[in-house]
């Protein structure tokens, strides 16, 4: 993805300074992912850009920490950052409009924020430009499901990882293939990839989610209780109700929504308290 993001002379800056920022931003960012690495890598980028306003690769990368953070809910201030994205890829896009990853991160900056539907296309655009990105399948499985289309998840979702299935954040494609079959109530499939997860980055509170609800749902109360003990070490705060707003924040897709409150239930059933 590096190499794709920089794969113009145009879009690398030519200020070494600032190229020195850019590539230790991209090393800080593939690190496993946690607010911790992300906000460290957005100012590494913000760096590179004092330095050189016009790095076409630090707009990119800035962006997509901004909507990293939007949507793990690390951002404090989210219609902010949401401005600040939106202005840094339109502006990548503007300089650099053959750019495959600057059209996943405006889907990504999209979809976070809530408009999955409209992500779509974005995801589309980068696979025209690069038919082989493995970042785009798999962003547009994530979108596939936020638009009430979680069967629809697998195939981009797979195909990511058959291109590269040691990329440094595969971590987050598995969750998805978890997630989908979550949504369509494929309980055993679910476990299995969300255990996957776990195994790669324990500190993957979407996992323990998924997997508290999966075995609600199926009856299994004890690993429900263990899966929501580990949960509840990471996301002390968190509850049906904080978990609701969350969820539907994504997506007013009606199917979607449906399927979340599915969700929602098996959290309940697994012990999760309601507010």
């Amino acid at each position: 993805m590096q190499a794709e993001s920089r794969r113009s002379e145009k879009d690398q800056s030519r200020n070494p300074d600032a190229m020195d920022f850019t590539m230790r931003g991209w090393a800080k960012f593939y690190e496993p992912r946690s607010k911790t690495e992300i906000a460290q890598a957005k100012d590494l980028f913000d760096r590179a850009l004092h330095l050189d306003p016009d790095n076409v690769d630090a707009m990119i990368a800035k962006a997509w920490c901004l909507a990293i953070a939007a949507g793990f809910r690390w951002s404090t201030s989210m219609a902010e950052d949401k401005e600040i994205a939106t202005d840094l890829i339109d502006r990548a896009l503007a300089k650099s409009s053959s750019n495959a990853l600057a059209y996943v991160v405006k889907g990504d900056t999209l979809r976070v924020f809530g408009r999955p539907e409209e992500a779509l296309p974005e995801y589309d655009a980068a696979l025209e430009i690069n038919p082989n990105f493995p970042i785009a399948y798999a962003q547009k499985g994530l979108a596939l499901i936020l638009s009430g289309r979680a069967r629809e998840a697998f195939s981009p979702l797979q195909l990511a990882l058959r291109l590269s299935p040691k990329d440094p954040i595969a971590v987050s494609w598995y969750y998805n293939l978890c997630h989908a079959h979550l949504h369509l109530q494929e309980y055993e499939e679910a476990t299995k990839d969300c255990r996957r997860v776990i195994n790669i980055n324990n500190a993957f509170w979407y996992a323990y989610v998924d997997l508290v609800s999966a075995y609600g749902a199926s009856g299994q109360l004890e690993p429900a209780r263990q899966s929501l003990t580990e949960l509840n070490k990471i996301r002390p705060d968190f509850t049906i109700q904080w978990f609701r707003e969350f969820g539907y924040g994504y997506s007013s897709n009606p199917q979607f929504r449906r399927e979340f409150d599915e969700i929602l239930d098996g959290l309940r059933k697994g012990g999760v308290r309601e507010q």
